[in-house]
């Protein structure tokens, strides 16, 4: 039996530039609507102009707002899509049992803003800025699931996993075995990041990796002949994940399931992976041979996409390697021209919006992508397909980490 039948997806949501909802990001995402905008950093060595994706602060009500005061942007974010994904879900107070309840977050950077402003006023000399006392509660990486625990009153476990940018895939792979084990009937599950620091741009920049476009909108233009690195952006992106046993006593209605989920790891590259996408291939196997499916039962493939030169075409390797010729290539797809490039979100945010494009019987476009570089051989293109039935996500990231996700849809 596969280990990860009977569980679940009944509730989604997304918090992010690209709207304040997982509807809003959607439809930006099919009309190919960019949020990035430039914007000035200063530090002590230099002034540069980075393209980002920043997010505007939620607006809630108490007592999350009281809650909030002293939080991190990355748990506004967090708290934000899950209420989506609960209300999704349709979980009211008595439906479930709260010890049998849990959340797990991913993240690759935390609380990275106030965790910055901590260190930085030890050396500061502006008198005015205080230490608060709260500091050590919502500066630790474990906040971000405590607080949504306290909100949601979710007494079973209550964790952070950080893997780069598969921290939300590793989330998502630990709470199906803690649901498929038993040990649990319902998971909030999600990553969250908030990169856009200062520190963190700065180390960002001397990786080389970012986008030294001065078109904010077209700057992040994965597997375009042109493209010149990623964006970063931030948000969050949350499920709700369930057994199925759960779900019928609620008589909850399932949004799609997952067929199969593979974590790997290329230890010999801490930023890239080898010329020929052996690493990657080898997880896009495992994962259909987990689902007990062939490379022709997928009718779509999210890429992970960043935008950089190098993996972008390693990526493409692999996918050819695996699936075949273009002709007999699924679809593809890169949304991270609209989302930015979310580190331990991404992942996430590639299922809800996969999610989506089953639901809905659509390939979005892969915005920003005019020119298909020759040497990346994608079906990139834009459909209206209702026929389409299963996916794969593939994501990857710092230190040679590789997830594969392979998510159906749940016929009527």
């Amino acid at each position: 039996m596969n280990m990860l039948e009977e569980v679940f997806i009944t509730g989604m949501g997304a918090y992010s530039s690209a709207g304040s909802n997982l509807p809003a990001l959607w439809q930006h995402t099919l009309h190919g609507d960019v949020s990035a905008t430039m914007e000035k950093f200063s530090s002590s060595r230099t002034e540069k102009i980075f393209p980002l994706y920043r997010a505007p602060l939620p607006h809630f009500q108490t007592p999350e707002k009281a809650l909030l005061r002293s939080a991190d942007r990355t748990a506004h974010f967090a708290l934000a899509a899950a209420l989506e994904a609960w209300s999704h879900a349709a979980l009211e107070e008595k439906s479930v049992s709260k010890n049998r309840c849990g959340v797990i977050v991913g993240s690759a950077r935390g609380p990275a803003s106030l965790q910055e402003k901590e260190i930085c006023s030890f050396t500061s000399t502006e008198a005015s800025y205080q230490i608060k006392p709260s500091s050590s509660l919502y500066s630790s990486f474990s906040s971000l699931a405590g607080l949504l625990a306290r909100v949601f009153n979710l007494q079973g476990p209550a964790f952070m996993v950080s893997s780069s940018c598969t921290s939300a895939a590793t989330a998502l792979h630990t709470a199906l075995g803690m649901i498929r084990s038993g040990v649990l009937d319902l998971v909030l599950v999600g990553g969250v990041d908030a990169p856009l620091t200062k520190n963190l741009l700065e180390q960002y920049q001397q990786t080389g990796i970012l986008a030294t476009a001065s078109s904010a909108k077209e700057a992040l233009a994965p597997f375009d002949r042109d493209r010149c690195g990623t964006v970063l952006g931030e948000g969050a992106a949350f499920l709700v994940l369930e057994s199925k046993t759960s779900l019928l006593q609620r008589g909850a209605s399932p949004l799609g399931c997952l067929e199969s989920i593979v974590l790997a790891c290329e230890p010999r590259y801490r930023t890239r992976f080898d010329q020929q996408g052996l690493a990657l291939r080898r997880v896009l196997d495992h994962s259909l041979r987990q689902a007990r499916l062939l490379p022709q039962d997928i009718g779509l493939i999210h890429l992970h996409g960043t935008g950089t030169r190098f993996n972008d075409l390693i990526e493409s390797r692999a996918i050819h390697a695996c699936f075949g010729p273009l002709h007999q290539q699924p679809y593809a797809c890169a949304t991270k021209a609209i989302t930015g490039h979310t580190l331990g979100a991404a992942a996430l945010f590639q299922v809800v919006l996969t999610l989506c494009a089953l639901g809905d019987g659509v390939i979005p476009p892969t915005t920003n992508c005019r020119n298909l570089d020759p040497a990346c051989t994608l079906r990139l293109e834009v459909s209206d397909d209702p026929l389409i039935d299963r996916a794969l996500c593939l994501t990857a990231g710092f230190w040679g980490v590789i997830s594969s996700l392979i998510l159906s849809r749940v016929k009527e």
